[in-house]
């Protein structure tokens, strides 16, 4: 079986980490492959949505920590420097990203969940960051992500005390948007993303480069937004749907 299955639904990428044994821990090959489905799915035309899922038994719990212990130290960056790309390229797909999580997003399961653009989750989901137990500390971007989605004491919470947040803790803390039964995960994903992918891509990538933008000063800001309301209506097919709204508003 390959540890990562592609299935494309209409406009949606359905990407699913396939290794149950080890809670779908990433080791190098699988996550070379994960990486590869993600930049792939990004730039297929055809593709306005992607999925994220690792089933119904796990989302994942990151690196594999017991291939990763086996690597010498150049080795160890290298694989630490894929994962980088691979939160990378989450974040940066011009496409949304929604993260189907059910089961156990420890470590690295968390880091890859916060560069998705939204997070839905199962009732059995359960979340966690020990990193500081395995001597390891947190990457992927989640110093600032985790912050900006749950706030400064939660994330302290979760990545200094390692403390374990089900699915209602987490949609309460704000980590997820909602949480559903494990067997109507993949349908709510799903819908997620067919809502998702009716948008049309250019204000889309737009919208995710400026909500992606570092903390910048007001006027940077505002220029910013301005340039990009210009961009996505310059786009083929920009002023269609400005215009059909506006014709039927007449």
């Amino acid at each position: 079986m390959e540890a990562i299955d592609v299935e494309h639904d209409g406009a949606t990428a359905l990407i699913r980490i396939s290794r149950p044994a080890v809670l779908n821990a990433l080791d190098p090959a699988a996550l070379t492959a994960l990486l590869a489905a993600v930049q792939d799915a990004s730039a297929d035309p055809r593709v306005r949505a992607i999925v994220l899922t690792g089933g119904t038994r796990a989302f994942t719990t990151g690196e594999d920590l017991v291939s990763a212990a086996a690597l010498e130290t150049d080795a160890f960056r290298r694989q630490i420097d894929d994962f980088q790309r691979l939160a990378t390229a989450l974040r940066t797909a011009p496409k949304v990203v929604i993260a189907a999580i059910a089961g156990p997003a420890y470590g690295g399961g968390v880091e890859i969940a916060v560069n998705c653009d939204v997070r839905i989750a199962a009732t059995n989901a359960r979340f966690c960051c020990p990193e500081l137990e395995w001597s390891l500390t947190l990457s992927n971007g989640s110093s600032v992500l985790l912050r900006r989605l749950v706030g400064e004491g939660w994330a302290r919470e979760m990545l200094l005390l390692g403390s374990v947040l089900d699915a209602h803790d987490a949609l309460r803390i704000g980590l997820v948007t909602h949480v559903v039964e494990p067997g109507e995960l993949a349908d709510a994903a799903r819908a997620l993303a067919r809502q998702a992918a009716s948008r049309p891509p250019v204000p889309v990538r737009l919208t995710k480069e400026l909500l992606n933008a570092d903390p910048r000063g007001w006027e940077e800001t505002i220029g910013a937004e301005a340039d990009a309301v210009c961009a996505a209506l310059a786009a083929p097919g920009g002023r269609d749907r400005l215009d059909a709204f506006a014709s039927r508003r007449r």
